[in-house]
């Protein structure tokens, strides 16, 4: 277990313009009071502190009026912090969970009734799972409509996204498949933009840090948008990744985080598809009607 606590977000956000309404930040976290949410022993890192109110903050000010709480894996399976946060903001919040392999019918029905559309298997970090646990849980979850959302590294696994094809329910990957290999050329890459374009698979344009180098990181991951867009854009979704846990220095910003996606996105209509129509299909929110 490494215990080193990670860089905190940077609270000061102020985007040029705001995302356009209805959008859905498709990937954060929270990481609450550790006396009341423990962490599981086993896990690879111990993150900062980052409440629901300063992701709530964040997201008012970028423009995103909806967001997708992925379970992080330095909580085990335990959801209680997934439970409470979708009981407090039932239409602001859908959840992706970490399902055991002994998960019951009811559990997964309650997970269901509280907001939950998917359960990540983690491949990358302690406390995750393997991929064979995918087989079996495919299984489990398909009578609920749910998807697979897969944290695994596209370019040291190229076979992945074949294999996950025959699951016979939806995958996401994370992170543009968090590629070690930062190269649009790259087998797997290509592999994974494959399944896309079949339809099968999804894909979150976010984390662009975690791909390329921190230091052009918005310009160089523009590549690895156009490969994506040249599949189908019905099939990609967008998120912040907030607050950013287990990366080194520095820090992004979330404000230019979500200035990059005029920038990825230059199109009012591909926007509009890629954060709002899209995450609406694939995480089962209602339809976004703007208060007036």
């Amino acid at each position: 277990m490494q215990t080193d606590s990670y860089l905190p977000f940077d609270p000061k956000v102020a985007p040029l313009q705001k995302l356009p309404a209805g959008s859905v930040d498709c990937h954060f976290h929270v990481f609450e009071d550790v006396a009341k949410y423990p962490y599981t022993a086993n896990r690879s890192y111990t993150p900062s502190l980052a409440p629901w109110a300063a992701f709530e903050a964040m997201n008012n000010v970028i423009g995103a009026d909806r967001a997708v709480l992925v379970h992080p894996s330095v909580y085990g399976h335990d959801h209680a912090t997934l439970y409470d946060t979708l009981r407090a903001h039932p239409d602001r919040l859908r959840a992706v969970g970490v399902l055991p392999l002994n998960v019951s019918d009811q559990e997964i029905e309650k997970l269901h009734l509280a907001g939950t559309r998917g359960t990540r298997l983690n491949i990358l970090f302690a406390g995750g799972g393997q991929l064979s646990d995918a087989e079996i849980l495919a299984k489990r979850l398909k009578p609920f409509g749910w998807h697979i959302q897969f944290l695994v590294d596209v370019a040291a696994q190229p076979e992945i996204p074949a294999w996950a094809a025959k699951l016979g329910v939806p995958v996401v990957f994370d992170h543009f498949g968090h590629p070690s290999s930062p190269d649009v050329n790259d087998a797997g890459f290509k592999n994974m933009c494959a399944l896309v374009k079949e339809g099968i698979a999804w894909v979150k344009l976010s984390g662009a840090y975690r791909v390329v180098s921190p230091a052009a990181k918005w310009a160089a991951i523009q590549g690895f948008v156009d490969a994506l867009l040249a599949t189908r854009t019905d099939r990609l979704v967008w998120g912040t990744d907030w607050p950013h846990p287990n990366i080194p220095a520095p820090m992004p910003n979330d404000g230019d985080i979500a200035d990059a996606v005029f920038k990825w996105l230059p199109d009012a209509a591909l926007r509009q598809q890629i954060l709002v129509s899209n995450p609406e299909v694939l995480y089962h929110f209602a339809p976004f009607i703007k208060n007036v």
